[in-house]
C-alpha cells in the first residue's frame, strides 16, 4: 500500500564549524614602530575587524568558517573578499554595497602598552546590515555562530544580530558572544581616544545583558 504521509526533509549536518557575524576592515599600521602616527610615513596593509579576524584565525586551524559582514565595491572591498577567500573562509555572505566604502582603520606601535587607532567607520558597508542580510539556512547550517558586541551598538546592527542569535539558538546550535568592546564605537570617546579599551557605561553593560540569554 502506498504511504501518502508527507515525508519531511533529512536534517542535514552543518556545512560550517563557526560563522562570525560584524566588523570587517582593511588595517593600515605604521611601520615606524615606537612613533606616533603623525610620524608615520608608511604603512603596512592587513585586513581586521574582530569577526573577520576570527574567521579567518579559525580557517587557518583548519575549521570550516563562514563570514557575514559588507564591503565597499572598490579596491579595499576588492582587498577583503580576497584575502579572506585565499584563507578559505566562505563568503557566500558577504556583501558588496555599491553604497558605501569598505571601513579603514589606522593604526600604530608606540610601545607595549599604547596602541594608537583612529576608526574611519562613518556610515561604512558593514555598519548597514540588518536582519535582511541574515540567511536562516546559513546560520542552521554552522555548529556555532559568534556575534561581537560593537554589532549591537546601532538598532540595525543589534537586529541583525540578535536574528541570527535567536535562529541558531532554536536550531540548537551554539552562540557566542565576542564583547569586541571598543568605546569610542559606542559614541563614549572621540575620534581621537580609538585605543581606549575600557570606559565604564551602565547603559553598555545592561545592553550586552541582554544578549546573554541568547548564548
Amino acid at each position: 500500500m502506498p504511504n501518502d504521509a508527507p515525508v519531511s526533509d533529512p536534517v542535514l549536518p552543518p556545512a560550517l564549524d563557526v560563522v562570525t557575524i560584524g566588523r570587517s576592515s582593511v588595517d593600515l599600521y605604521g611601520e615606524q614602530a615606537g612613533g606616533r602616527l603623525e610620524d608615520m610615513s608608511s604603512f603596512a596593509k592587513y585586513v581586521g575587524g574582530c569577526p573577520t579576524n576570527i574567521a579567518i584565525g579559525t580557517a587557518k586551524l583548519g575549521l570550516h568558517s563562514g563570514l557575514i559582514t559588507a564591503v565597499g565595491d572598490e579596491h579595499m572591498g576588492r582587498f577583503v573578499k580576497e584575502e579572506v577567500e585565499r584563507w578559505g573562509v566562505d563568503t557566500g555572505r558577504l556583501k558588496t554595497d555599491p553604497a558605501r566604502l569598505t571601513s579603514l582603520v589606522i593604526l600604530g606601535i608606540r610601545d607595549e602598552h599604547s596602541f594608537p587607532l583612529i576608526f574611519f567607520r562613518e556610515n561604512c558597508a558593514d555598519s548597514a546590515l540588518d536582519e535582511g542580510d541574515i540567511d536562516e539556512a546559513y546560520i542552521a547550517g554552522a555548529k556555532a555562530v559568534v556575534v561581537t558586541g560593537t554589532h549591537f551598538s546601532r538598532p540595525n546592527l543589534d537586529r541583525a544580530s540578535r536574528k541570527a542569535a535567536t535562529v541558531a539558538r532554536a536550531k540548537g546550535r551554539k552562540v557566542i558572544l565576542d564583547i569586541d568592546y571598543r568605546p569610542v564605537l559606542w559614541g563614549l570617546t572621540g575620534h581621537g581616544l580609538g585605543e581606549e579599551r575600557f570606559v565604564e557605561s551602565g547603559n553598555v553593560s545592561a545592553h550586552l545583558q541582554t544578549i546573554l540569554p541568547l548564548c
